[in-house]
């Protein structure tokens, strides 16, 4: 199968872009968010949680259980301490490896560039934005300080880069893990997103599900 990872600076598109990149492509898209609201419907009744299930039209769900997402839920709610948690990169990992195993995906986050690093048919993708430029968008789109927005961004990346680099080693803005690095100062999210495509498909080649 074939997998490409996107890997977000705070403000920088993540999001739009692997949500969009994975409907050009007809790829599965696997993200925090998506596992978080899993874990929100999990708290349902059977039939609603049955219900949420099938309308996600995701075959991703299949690999969640109620464990798996509440680790994740702790992680969307970022409640303290939770990215120490070991057993949230055990689960994590195992998710992003049975993904890449029987899906065609793009996965979003999770430091799935470095547990997908140097598999075949895998493409890594790290987008960028200028540090003003970040603070200046965070302070228009939530109406806040500068010193909130520059908390705001610092907090999202340190958590980022502890993380990689406490259970790889790596430094996460490291170019030799990525195929492709994109400043969003230049692109739109259209744009990034077939510039990635285009990219990826000389390096990738999808499996048939």
């Amino acid at each position: 199968m074939a997998v490409i990872t996107i890997t977000s600076e705070y403000n920088a598109g993540g999001q739009r872009v692997a949500t969009d990149l994975a409907k050009k492509l007809d790829f599965q898209f696997v993200g925090d968010q998506l596992v978080a609201d899993v874990a929100k419907e999990l708290n349902m009744s059977k039939h609603e949680a049955e219900t949420f299930l099938k309308s996600g039209g995701s075959s991703i769900l299949r690999y969640l259980d109620r464990y798996t997402c509440s680790i994740v839920q702790k992680v969307v709610d970022r409640e303290h301490g939770c990215l120490d948690d070991a057993t949230y990169y055990n689960k994590t990992r195992e998710l992003v490896e049975n993904i890449y195993k029987n899906e065609n995906a793009v996965i979003l986050g999770w430091g799935a560039q470095c547990i997908l690093q140097k598999k075949p048919d895998t493409f890594h993708v790290l987008l960028k934005k200028n540090p003003e430029k970040k603070i200046e968008d965070v302070m228009e789109k939530r109406k806040c300080s500068r010193k909130d927005a520059e908390r705001l961004i610092s907090n999202d990346e340190e958590e980022k880069k502890a993380y990689i680099k406490k259970y790889f080693q790596a430094d996460w803005h490291d170019p030799s893990l990525y195929n492709m690095i994109i400043d969003m100062e230049n692109y739109t999210a259209d744009q990034a997103v077939g510039l990635i495509a285009e990219k990826a498909e000389g390096q990738i080649s999808p499996g048939q599900k």
